[in-house]
């Protein structure tokens, strides 16, 4: 079992919406062609995926490490280069070609050794990284003694913040891209043919697709009052790009999996029994 990119793009480039996406602000991007990332992920087959099981999802949570330590959300809010950060290989890239890789889905520690200790992790995405942190320390820094001239160690401070505030874009990147591969699995134990590959996700916001529907993993966070369109936005697509307006009158229907945010701090949030029943229903009678 495997899916290539080429299956993606006979599959989902039916639109004119979803050709512009692709193709102006994906495959025919200079500064993506010039760093690899096209060939790469042109070239990328999703397979270790098709042959894990929601086992593999316990063993990832008894030797999971927590990417995102101490810190509190409050403290990097304010932090626009490390929030607004899209990096050339997509976070989802990395965590594709490292889960073909190892053959399942990859353990943070294994990303973070990926990503900053080996000749190709250094190239696609630790080197970016690091620029990024050195913009970020030297912003934080100037911050920092702005607000308070007499702070013993600013330096420290604004290491802390500038490597936290990356290392919770990434985390929380790592574990969206943890919940639609268990997602996907839990629904392909199942008996449904559910299909996933990095090219669908970054290019299409597409968490999974199964025949001509496609799933969107959505979480909300109920706190909110929703008395705006961005909050509103928030409140019923999470994160995510409305994906049915790359689709408009195509074939697709558009199936959600929505769940709450997480209660706990940095651990993984899958979906509940309960709300795999509901979208197991929905794919089955077509949405």
């Amino acid at each position: 079992m495997e899916t290539t990119a080429d299956e993606v793009r006979s599959t989902f480039l039916v639109t004119p919406q979803a050709e512009h996406q692709y193709f102006y602000k994906w495959e025919n991007n200079p500064k993506r062609i010039g760093h690899g990332v096209v060939s790469t992920m042109r070239d990328h087959v999703t397979k270790a995926m098709y042959n894990c099981g929601l086992e593999t999802f316990e063993w990832i949570k008894d030797n999971h490490e927590h990417p995102l330590k101490e810190l509190k959300k409050e403290d990097i809010e304010h932090i626009d280069l490390a929030s607004n950060w899209e990096p050339d290989f997509a976070f989802v890239h990395l965590f594709h070609l490292l889960m073909e890789e190892i053959g399942r889905p990859p353990l943070w520690s294994e990303f973070d050794e990926f990503a900053y200790r080996t000749a190709d992790g250094m190239k696609m995405f630790g080197a970016e990284r690091a620029d990024r942190e050195n913009k970020i320390f030297d912003q934080e820094l100037a911050r920092i003694k702005a607000k308070h001239p007499a702070a013993k160690n600013p330096e420290h401070r604004a290491k802390f913040l500038a490597d936290g505030s990356l290392d919770w874009r990434i985390g929380n990147a790592y574990y969206g891209f943890m919940r639609d591969m268990y997602t996907a699995v839990a629904l392909r134990e199942r008996g449904l043919d559910v299909r996933v590959h990095p090219i669908a996700d970054a290019n299409f916001r597409i968490d999974g697709w199964f025949g001509n529907k496609i799933l969107s993993v959505f979480v909300v966070n109920p706190k909110y009052k929703v008395t705006d369109q961005r909050r509103a936005d928030r409140h019923h697509k999470g994160r995510k790009r409305h994906v049915e307006e790359l689709f408009p009158g195509s074939e697709f229907s558009f199936v959600a999996l929505t769940m709450e945010g997480a209660h706990e701090h940095g651990k993984f949030h899958f979906p509940s029994k309960s709300a795999i029943d509901d979208v197991e229903q929905l794919l089955r009678c077509g949405g």
